[in-house]
């Protein structure tokens, strides 16, 4: 039998534990869905690089807004008010090779474009959890095109 000290005691301790248990499952999900957009803005924005337009960049007056709605053109799976693009840089340069076979000098000239930016994509927040919520991802993009066709792509924190 149950003293009437003891009455109650599940109730408190449910409501205590309950709670708590609620706070680890949603951060739980919280942690896992920021690696999974962790992982997705890697790979849109690879994808966005390999589907770049370097003529268009060029001729584009918004350099920032040119990119970002690159990188939302190409996605499927990024909210585009969460993303931002940031401190685009480009540079032109142009290699020349020249090799003398035979007595024939044969010159190589070979147009590069550079490319570089800072992305910052908001995560999504499923909850309020203090420490979780509010977090934001930043990577830093590196293309290399030539002949307006990627060569190279560096997606890095």
């Amino acid at each position: 039998m149950v003293s009437e000290n003891e009455r109650g005691s599940e109730i408190v301790q449910f409501a205590v534990t309950v709670p708590l248990l609620v706070l680890v499952v949603f951060a739980t999900m919280q942690l896992g869905g920021m690696a999974l957009a962790a992982s997705q803005l890697s790979s849109e924005i690879t994808r966005a690089c390999r589907q770049f337009d370097a003529g268009g960049f060029e001729r584009a007056t918004d350099k920032e807004a040119f990119v970002e709605e690159g990188i939302v053109g190409a996605s499927s799976q990024l909210r585009p008010e969460s993303l931002h693009v940031e401190r685009v840089r480009w540079e032109r340069e142009t290699r020349q090779e020249g090799s003398d076979s035979a007595g024939g000098a044969i010159e190589q000239r070979t147009s590069l474009l550079a490319l570089s930016y800072d992305v910052r994509y908001e995560l999504p927040s499923i909850l309020d959890v203090p420490g979780l919520s509010g977090r934001s991802l930043e990577r830093s993009v590196l293309g290399v095109f030539s002949e307006g066709r990627v060569i190279e792509v560096e997606v890095g924190p």
